[in-house]
């Protein structure tokens, strides 16, 4: 699933900066939506899945949904928030 989600999205490691769109993290489910460029939070992998920094949860869901074949709804995600950070994020050797 996460070779699948970084190929279609791409992949951004925790810290990095990253531009406008709506990031999940799929190690916790969080979703960081960034409205201009901005640093992504020490979470993990990040794959940009919608170009827009407001994109409601249900549309996200129904993105990852028709890509990976999962069953996510709105309330499967979270806002990231710091209880997300990792205390140590390694080093991006597929830490997801």
């Amino acid at each position: 699933m996460l070779d699948l989600a970084e190929l279609t999205w791409g992949r951004y490691n925790g810290g990095s900066v990253a531009p406008i769109g709506s990031y999940w993290c799929p190690r916790n489910n969080a979703i960081q939506q960034l409205t201009s460029d901005g640093t992504l939070a020490q979470d993990g992998t990040w794959c940009r899945v919608d170009p827009s920094g407001t994109q409601t949860f249900a549309n996200i869901a129904a993105t990852i949904n028709g890509v990976l074949g999962t069953t996510y709804t709105s309330g499967s995600f979270h806002a990231q928030g710091s209880g997300d950070v990792l205390a140590n994020p390694g080093q991006a050797a597929d830490d997801a």
